[in-house]
């Protein structure tokens, strides 16, 4: 199926979410960070930007970026790098390094990620629902894509 602006917005309207499953690769081998390959649809398919982000320009759209609202107090802003689908934002002062260091993801662990629109997810550790006050209406600023 070919990717349009009309899909995109239709998988939008199904508020759903995506379960991701922590394993030891992603804690060591992968130092902190998750694929998303699986769930590549879920997210829009213009923040599936290159490699190299000065190769966006070949891109026949403008790549955009997402918010991540997390539970840990903080947002990742990012884009997805195509082919090993990873968040570009993998940092350790703002990326998904840091939010997996801050929430002690072990093994096993699970990430949620809930749709809120098309570039606005929140996520969180699955099982700590004591943390998901973070999330209420007046505590998530929307990102515009850009």
């Amino acid at each position: 199926m070919e990717l349009t602006e009309k899909n995109v917005f239709n998988r939008v309207m199904q508020n759903d979410s995506i379960e991701i499953k922590i394993t030891q690769q992603n804690l060591f081998f992968l130092e902190k960070q998750f694929t998303i390959k699986e769930y590549k649809d879920f997210f829009p398919f213009d923040t599936i930007g290159a490699m190299n982000p000065v190769n966006n320009i070949d891109k026949p759209y403008v790549v955009k970026t997402i918010k991540l609202s997390t539970d840990a107090g903080f947002s990742i802003i990012t884009d997805i790098v195509e082919n090993s689908f990873v968040f570009r934002n993998r940092s350790y002062t703002k990326g998904t390094s840091r939010y997996m260091k801050s929430k002690d993801f072990k093994p096993g662990d699970i990430i949620v990620i809930e749709k809120i629109d098309a570039y606005n997810f929140k996520m969180y550790k699955k099982g700590e629902k004591e943390n998901n006050d973070i999330f209420s209406e007046n505590k998530i600023i929307f990102n515009d894509g850009f």
